[in-house]
């Protein structure tokens, strides 16, 4: 009995590609008042037969099975020329190669390729409709932009870096205009589709888990050119930024647990009075008794120049970073970690979890030094908030700021971190 349990059975791809034929083909099945065109039954033996060309792997058996598929499809298509469009023979064609792929050791790509196309084919009506009413020319436009700067120009930049102490990364620094450019473009359609303030909300916890340097100079652009959202774009912008700590401890927990632990209690702290500070500040005074101001918005999904103009920022201080740990290395570590920290927090995270897993750093030391880095670029991104041009933003965001760091540098005072490691490390080996 053919083994249908085991990964690489073959059985098991031939029950895929059958399911990749019916879950098509149900998709293709004519009406009642439509004209004949290939169905369930026909998609089944079709998914069939690509199974069989995968299987026994015979290029000249899978060309001929392949070229008799098209030959009966053409056929079928020639007897009924009343009938408009190609997709139900594409569909075909799709679902034998697919199909085939099932019994290859690509056959999870091909499965879930089936499942894409089906749905696909299953949405028609809802795709066109999203297509022609709910997507503009512009957002179109905008869409080709911004994925033109993701799949042609960032592959077409050399890797490596360049230039004094190696601080010229083109692909870094462009990433960096990808992420800004993104936080944009994901935050125009989020707030389009799912609500201004859940998708605000939510491209906050995105740009968090992205890069809230890029997350916050998005919203600050935001803000300029819709300056009715500051208040409510100040509060995002701090969730997004108290997001940033337990980010920075599970970075470093993959290198050096013992630093990710010692940095628990101010990490911890700093999170939660960033919370409570994004409630407080990011109310609306109501003295006139109106309603509070309506949630952020992005109002462009796509814009280059302010993103290359913050690149040329970031690769500013890149250099700047390269500089002193090269002048400075493991002396200035203080120095480093606040220069580092400028634009890119992870940097100098990871290299401080380095230093710490080899022994040459103390965990509280290197708890100070992930602070400072983070405290430096919250003086950053307090900067990029004064682009605005727009007082309750960077008010806000510049008061939440201090709220945070001042409630982590007191717990790093009051707390001894290494102790607090030292314990839980006990805890947890027991």
């Amino acid at each position: 009995m053919p083994d249908l349990t085991g990964p690489e059975a073959p059985a098991l791809g031939f029950l895929l590609a059958l399911a990749i034929g019916f879950l098509v083909g149900r998709t293709r099945e004519p009406l009642a008042d439509e004209p004949p065109r290939p169905g369930i039954r026909d998609f089944l033996i079709i998914a069939m037969l690509g199974a069989v060309a995968g299987h026994l792997g015979n290029t000249p058996i899978s060309i001929a099975l392949f070229a008799g598929t098209v030959g009966v499809l053409l056929v079928m298509r020639a007897h009924h020329p009343e009938r408009s469009g190609v997709t139900t023979e594409l569909a075909a064609l799709a679902t034998f190669i697919l199909a085939g792929l099932c019994l290859t050791p690509d056959r999870e790509f091909g499965a879930g390729l089936g499942i894409v196309l089906a749905m696909v084919l299953a949405e028609r009506d809802q795709l066109r409709r999203f297509v022609r009413e709910e997507i503009s020319e512009q957002e179109y436009i905008d869409t080709l932009s911004f994925l033109g700067l993701i799949f042609i120009i960032y592959p077409l930049l050399p890797a490596g870096q360049y230039g004094p102490f190696n601080f010229f990364d083109p692909r870094k620094i462009w990433l960096f205009v990808i992420l800004i450019s993104g936080v944009s473009y994901v935050g125009y359609f989020l707030t389009r589709f799912v609500g201004k303030e859940r998708g605000a909300l939510l491209t906050a916890v995105v740009g968090a888990l992205a890069s809230t340097t890029a997350y916050t100079t998005g919203i600050s652009r935001s803000v300029a050119e819709s300056p009715e959202t500051a208040i409510p774009a100040a509060r995002n912008a701090l969730i997004a930024n108290s997001i940033l700590f337990p980010r920075m401890l599970l970075i470093v927990a993959a290198v050096s647990p013992a630093l990710a632990l010692a940095g628990v209690p101010a990490f911890a702290a700093m999170t939660l009075a960033g919370f409570v500070a994004a409630y407080i500040l990011g109310r609306a005074a109501d003295h006139s008794g109106e309603e509070e101001v309506a949630a952020a918005k992005f109002s462009n999904p796509f814009s280059l120049w302010p993103a290359l103009k913050f690149g040329l920022v970031f690769m500013s201080v890149l250099f700047l970073a390269r500089a002193a740990t090269h002048y400075l290395g493991n002396s200035g570590q203080m120095i480093v970690s606040a220069i580092s920290g400028l634009v890119d927090v992870d940097a100098i995270s990871l290299t401080l979890a380095g230093f710490v897993q080899a022994g040459s750093t103390a965990a509280r030391d290197a708890v100070i030094g992930m602070t400072l880095a983070a405290g430096v670029n919250a003086i950053f991104k307090s900067a990029v908030a004064q682009s605005s041009h727009q007082p309750a933003f960077y008010l806000r965001l510049m008061a939440g700021f201090v709220i945070m760091f001042a409630v982590g540098a007191a717990v790093l005072i009051f707390v001894d971190v290494d102790r607090f490691a030292e314990m839980i490390s006990q805890f947890m080996s027991n």
